[in-house]
């Protein structure tokens, strides 16, 4: 699946209890020093915070619920982005610190967050500009790893101002809410240039997933449910704007769909993954469920409880429905499929009606 940018936050107690109960392990890092930017590997779906500190300029990436395995990691990087540390901050908590040279900074609005499943993040980061005003204290470089969880002296602010979605022929979501019933938001992910992932055969998460949010929005309205597409055609939309329109539509559920991925040397790796945060997990499991009854072949993932943008922001029961693997065997030949995405689109549709009892 796939992202964006990132708001950091300050967890609750039981967001910290979900993340040492259900902790992921970082299996690897790489820094690519040619193109500044940093990509993760977990084995359990993470979604990082972020915030910058000054004196000397370090950006610290925190990933709630993991967990590092091993001693703190020091790799020295060379130029203007100088180190990285990577070290367990505390129990549920695996915490990366980017040193830059001396007497650079970065402009915080031009780190992105962006994701080609929920196991699979890269940092972009600019190239930093000198300004030989910024103040170093050399005693400060071993401290960074008690900075507090939460915003420091100034936070990253990883998500872009909220915009109004284009449609064609017209402007906003498209919307059917008839007047007393539920209303639905179906998410189609990524969207323009940004294609979500890509896997075998060049198979693309947005042709998948946007195929799948039209025939479930016809399929809920044939039902008398009123449905808010958040994108109905190839065009960036960012997260904040899929939130807003949720919220103020007052939206009974929020179904975000993806398409997995992982490495093109594993396609072993197939099958379902719902995810959830907080009151979302009945709707989850019971779209998950259904799923898996209706599509018999399907591999079972598993419902699991994340922390993605649009789970955490979304005033109602939210999940984000992961279809299968782009880079799998058996789910890209699947997936490529229209008739087996109109499978899929029908249980997806079936399970949002169960769980408004109308299934």
């Amino acid at each position: 699946m796939r992202l964006r940018w990132l708001l950091p936050g300050i967890l609750s107690v039981w967001c910290l209890l979900a993340a040492v109960a259900e902790a992921a392990n970082l299996n690897s890092w790489r820094f690519d020093r040619r193109q500044n930017r940093l990509e993760l590997n977990t084995d359990v779906g993470v979604q990082p915070q972020a915030q910058i500190i000054y004196n000397p300029t370090r950006l610290i990436i925190d990933l709630p619920g993991t967990r590092l395995g091993k001693p703190k990691q020091t790799e020295v990087l060379g130029g203007n982005y100088a180190a990285m540390r990577i070290a367990q901050f505390d129990r549920g908590t695996t915490r990366i610190v980017i040193e830059l040279a001396p007497g650079y900074v970065i402009d915080p609005s031009k780190v992105k967050f962006r994701y080609s499943s929920a196991r699979n993040w890269t940092i972009e980061l600019p190239s930093p500009d000198y300004s030989p005003a910024i103040a170093t204290n050399p005693d400060q470089k071993s401290r960074d790893l008690d900075v507090p969880k939460a915003p420091g002296v100034a936070p990253v602010s990883l998500f872009p101002p909220a915009a109004t979605a284009p449609t064609p022929g017209g402007s906003g979501p498209i919307v059917n809410t008839p007047a007393g019933k539920p209303i639905v938001v179906i998410d189609p992910g990524h969207g323009g240039p940004d294609p979500g992932a890509v896997g075998i055969g060049g198979l693309k998460e947005t042709d998948i997933v946007l195929d799948i949010g039209r025939q479930v929005t016809t399929l809920l309205e044939r039902q008398g449910i009123g449905v808010i597409l958040t994108r109905s055609g190839e065009y960036d939309l960012g997260l904040e704007p899929r939130v807003q329109m949720a919220n103020r539509a007052n939206a009974t559920i929020f179904v975000s769909i993806h398409a997995n991925a992982i490495s093109m040397s594993r396609p072993d790796v197939n099958g379902l993954e719902t995810y959830y945060y907080d009151s979302g997990k009945a709707l989850a499991d019971t779209v998950h469920q259904t799923l898996l009854q209706d599509i018999g072949s399907l591999r079972d993932r598993r419902v699991r409880s994340a922390r993605f943008y649009v789970l955490r922001r979304s005033s109602m029961p939210s999940i984000l429905i992961e279809t299968g693997f782009v880079t799998g065997a058996e789910d890209a030949a699947r997936l490529s499929d229209p008739q087996y995405r109109s499978q899929m689109a029908a249980s997806i549709a079936r399970g949002i009606l169960r769980y408004l009892g109308r299934g």
